[in-house]
């Protein structure tokens, strides 16, 4: 639990851009992993099969929700930096927020799970049950979108206001 609790929480968090919902989900995966621990292959990498879990955990939350939202802009806490920094980190992380929550939900999936989660494009496509291709092609849009979205943020706050 040590070992995987903060990268999981991580992961649902910015999925799900709430904190509680994340802590919820969480907790929720360590208990489904442990009711089907007798299922996992040890053949096969730990991490990608947990993911699995914490994937299909998330899809079911979407599914129970009577409207799908995308995640709100909230930065994750930062860790203890110089006061010099803490703004223009706040400030970034919030804009990375609001990219990554802007773009569709499966570009957001594969995307977190490949840069946060730091899986292989075969892992990603394990644990979400997609083509490897599919995952390739929806990494490479996000990533795109991403780009011009932090690159050229005017767009994005014009149509906010």
């Amino acid at each position: 639990m040590h070992r995987y609790h903060r990268p999981i929480y991580a992961y649902l968090y910015r999925l799900t851009g709430r904190r509680e919902a994340a802590e919820d989900l969480a907790q929720e995966c360590f208990i489904r992993l442990m009711t089907r621990i007798r299922e996992y292959n040890p053949a096969q990498p730990f991490r990608p099969w947990f993911y699995t879990i914490a994937h299909n955990l998330y899809k079911d939350h979407c599914r129970a929700a009577e409207q799908r939202a995308h995640p709100a802009a909230e930065p994750l806490s930062p860790e203890v930096p110089a006061p010099i920094d803490l703004t223009e980190r706040i400030a970034e992380q919030a804009e990375v927020a609001v990219a990554v929550g802007a773009l569709a939900e499966g570009e957001r999936e594969v995307l977190v799970l490949r840069y946060w989660g730091d899986l292989k494009v075969d892992q990603i496509a394990a644990a979400t049950g997609l083509p490897a291709g599919t995952v390739k092609s929806r990494l490479f849009h996000a990533v795109q979108k991403l780009k011009r979205a932090l690159l050229d943020p005017a767009p994005a706050r014009r149509n906010q206001a």
